[in-house]
């Protein structure tokens, strides 16, 4: 009885101590998240300018109207490109007078408008020109109508990116009309490609380096500001890409003995790359929280509610917890946490009664930051072992890009002017997943943002290289508001 007693007594004594251990690490985990305070600078006020959107609309639609397809072969004609030149210089005649032109590998637009201060490093503007082939069928409107229903345009490259070229340009002019000539240099680089190859941007960078130019900033495409109040944060979060995944296209074949599919053996080519797809994706490469994602969580914890500031402020401590939830959240977040293999061709015989010699799988990669495309094979060929040929493809290739200076004028600037553009917005750095032409600049400067300055949802989005693509007549606005204001904070 009495060592029934004692073991009792001991097994208290244990559950005790159990539960203050939990009520200590409990106790840490508040305590960590009440020391996160809010250190940004409370926006300025500002006297917005008054925007003509009729007129701002109509030189957005007239862009849209010329189809500047990306040439991908020598069928596609190269006259909307020189058409949209002209339009450009008819439509925006003071930012043409003021600004040196170059026309740099055929089509691609390379301008610089002299800055008064020798000493302070230029700055770039950047977009393209081209656009994705228009579905056949499927559209409301024909693709480059540019029609204006419901309050938005439609028409391809309305979103991606005709609106924003066009607000680049006319918060320029606008900047320009007022009689203001900027003190920081500007260059502004538009590329005639970046759908299909960024041969342009390639050819515009290599003549910027070879006359030794470095930039204090880079200012490209990427993602927007989103609706953020799951986490607490009343006014939208802009998510500000400030690197950027590479990516690869990894060719895995299955080979073997054509024949006949009236004798098929117990295992075909294709059988054998079906299994491989099935067991590579599966087997995907590890997820890890990358200096990027780590910034964006610092970022978004000191406004959101306390439950989710909780989990942010001891992130580093619930990592392994954490992260298995966010691999399962959604594509787009756990695209931000691990290199993506996305199986998007699958070949094997051309015909429905002969067996092929070779099947192959082509998978598109997006490299995760702190890895190398030479990873992405060494995991496939680890996972598959030797009896798959596994051929990365040259052409195109990328590795990802270093991470933007965050202690820097550039994003100083980024966060003042998206604080003063949207009410209550927050910045948040974030490894941007898709591909843009500011990559091939990443030795010319330490800062590179990749942000679209207008609010969108996930159907909004969608439609970008979509049937029915559009874009909110609203946001036209929007753009303009945000690169004027941004380039009267930084340059002028």
């Amino acid at each position: 009885m009495d060592c029934m007693i004692e073991r009792r007594g001991c097994m208290m004594i244990v559950v005790l101590v159990i539960l203050a251990v939990l009520v200590l690490i409990a106790l840490i985990f508040v305590i960590r998240a009440l020391a996160v305070k809010d250190t940004a600078e409370k926006p300025e006020e500002y006297e917005k300018p008054e925007i003509d959107l009729d007129a701002a609309l109509k030189k957005v639609q007239g862009a849209i109207r010329i189809p500047t397809v990306s040439m991908r072969d020598e069928t596609i004609p190269d006259t909307p490109f020189l058409e949209l030149q002209a339009y450009l210089e008819q439509t925006f005649p003071l930012f043409h007078e003021k600004a040196q032109k170059r026309v740099v590998d055929k089509y691609s637009l390379m301008y610089k408008i002299e800055g008064s201060d020798a000493s302070l490093k230029p700055a770039m503007f950047m977009g393209h020109q081209d656009v994705v082939p228009p579905q056949e069928e499927g559209w409301n409107h024909p693709p480059f109508s540019a029609a204006v229903e419901d309050g938005c345009i439609w028409g391809r490259g309305s979103f991606d990116m005709k609106s924003q070229l066009v607000s680049i340009f006319e918060a320029t002019e606008m900047h320009l009309r007022q009689g203001k000539l900027p003190q920081r240099t500007m260059y502004f680089c538009f590329g005639h490609d970046e759908e299909i190859a960024g041969n342009g941007a390639k050819a515009m960078c290599k003549v910027l380096a070879s006359e030794g130019i470095e930039f204090e900033f880079i200012f490209d495409e990427g993602m927007n500001p989103v609706n953020a109040s799951l986490v607490g944060i009343e006014g939208p979060l802009a998510l500000v890409g400030v690197c950027e995944k590479g990516w690869v296209n990894a060719k895995i074949s299955a080979k073997g003995t054509a024949g006949h599919a009236a004798m098929p053996p117990k295992e075909t080519t294709a059988v054998s790359l079906c299994k491989a797809v099935v067991k590579l994706n599966k087997h995907q490469m590890k997820a890890r929280f990358t200096p990027a994602v780590n910034m964006l969580i610092r970022s978004v914890c000191p406004k959101a509610s306390f439950k989710f500031k909780l989990l942010m402020a001891n992130a580093d401590i619930l990592r392994p917890l954490v992260k298995p939830i966010l691999l399962r959240l959604s594509p787009a977040v756990a695209s931000m946490l691990r290199t993506t293999m996305a199986f998007t061709v699958l070949h094997a015989s051309d015909a429905a009664n002969v067996m092929p010699d070779e099947s192959y799988a082509i998978v598109n990669c997006r490299v995760n930051l702190g890895e190398k495309v030479e990873d992405v094979k060494a995991h496939m060929q680890k996972v598959l072992g030797d009896k798959y040929e596994i051929e990365l493809d040259p052409v195109g290739q990328h590795e990802p890009t270093s991470m933007s200076d965050l202690d820097s004028f550039g994003w100083r600037m980024m966060q003042k002017t998206v604080a003063e553009v949207f009410p209550g917005g927050v910045t948040a750095p974030f490894p941007f997943v898709a591909g843009t032409d500011s990559k091939y600049y990443d030795s010319l400067t330490k800062c590179t943002f990749k942000f679209s300055p207008h609010i969108t949802d996930a159907k909004y989005r969608a439609g970008m290289h979509n049937v029915n693509e559009y874009f909110k007549v609203s946001d036209v606005e929007s753009d303009i508001q945000f690169y004027y204001r941004f380039m009267q904070n930084s340059c002028f």
